[in-house]
């Protein structure tokens, strides 16, 4: 019979414990607890704000870029000048479309574009400069727009010119000892530089009471003025009845050929470059087809 004890109601027992077993009866009630689902998480989340820092602690959002994502920084591109505007109250010469359009050849629809207007200076006139300078502003900005590549490429307009080189000063003195035949408290004379042979594009001078002449325009990379020149130019210019001081417009003009169908319909012309004086501007005199353009000058 068992031991007992005063007072106790039942006997005690031996328990020997095996943790195995008691592993073992735990799983099942771990298993059978109900884990949260997810429509639980979602209302959870949904009633903590947007805009709510994380519970475990509060951060500023990190603002960046990919690399990949930036586009490279390109150099600045060059200053270009705006294209002059267009002057509604200057009307093309009267007697261009009536009469000499079609004696030149070009279709009387041709568009005509102002380039820029001057004073015939003494150089324009002088035999021995021989050249006709057109206003560098109205090239750049008129002139340049209505030529092709090609056309430019000719006229030496389509690149800016490099920097013009330093001058050397005139006091300063060659080396007397590289100079070794030179005598001392001589001067010894330069030799005369040859003048540049200039090419340009081939074009036709138009004026209303000379007629029309083939000469060249190009722009000299000294001055980086575009002249008109070329053999004839002298005579032509004193038949133009222009004096110093007279104010003129230039116009140009130059017709691209059309084929259509393989036909054609006009041929490209030369650029025409017009001078007339602003005090023919309003009137028209010819009654006939000149007759500089009956028999043109041209080379």
């Amino acid at each position: 019979m068992p031991p007992c004890f005063a007072g106790s109601r039942r006997p005690l027992e031996m328990v020997v414990y095996d943790p195995a077993a008691a592993s073992k009866r735990a799983w099942p009630d771990e298993t059978s607890t109900p884990s949260p689902s997810p429509s639980a998480n979602a209302t959870a989340l949904a009633l903590h704000p947007a805009s709510a820092a994380p519970p475990f602690g509060d951060f500023a959002p990190i603002s960046a870029v990919p690399l990949s994502a930036v586009p490279p920084r390109l150099p600045p591109l060059p200053t270009a000048r705006p294209p002059l505007a267009a002057d509604p109250g200057r009307e093309e010469p009267p007697c261009l479309r009536k009469h000499f359009l079609a004696e030149l050849g070009l279709r009387a629809d041709l568009p005509v574009h102002f380039v820029a207007e001057k004073f015939v200076t003494s150089t324009d006139l002088d035999g021995h400069q021989n050249r006709f300078r057109i206003p560098s502003d109205g090239v750049e900005r008129r002139l340049r727009a209505i030529l092709t590549p090609r056309e430019l490429h000719d006229a030496n307009l389509l690149h800016d010119p490099p920097p013009m080189p330093r001058k050397r000063p005139r006091h300063e003195q060659p080396d007397v000892a590289a100079e070794g035949e030179q005598q001392p408290g001589k001067r010894m004379k330069k030799p005369k530089k040859q003048g540049k042979v200039h090419g340009g594009l081939r074009m036709k001078m138009v004026d209303l009471a000379a007629g029309a002449r083939e000469l060249q325009m190009s722009r000299w990379e000294s001055s980086r003025g575009t002249i008109v020149k070329g053999e004839g130019y002298l005579d032509f210019i004193r038949r133009c009845s222009f004096e110093e001081r007279d104010a003129v417009e230039i116009w140009a003009f130059v017709q691209r050929g059309v084929r259509l169908m393989g036909s054609v319909l006009c041929d490209d012309s030369p650029l025409h470059v017009l001078v007339v004086k602003k005090d023919r501007q309003a009137r028209c005199n010819c009654l006939v087809p000149h007759q500089h353009f009956q028999h043109p000058q041209l080379n």
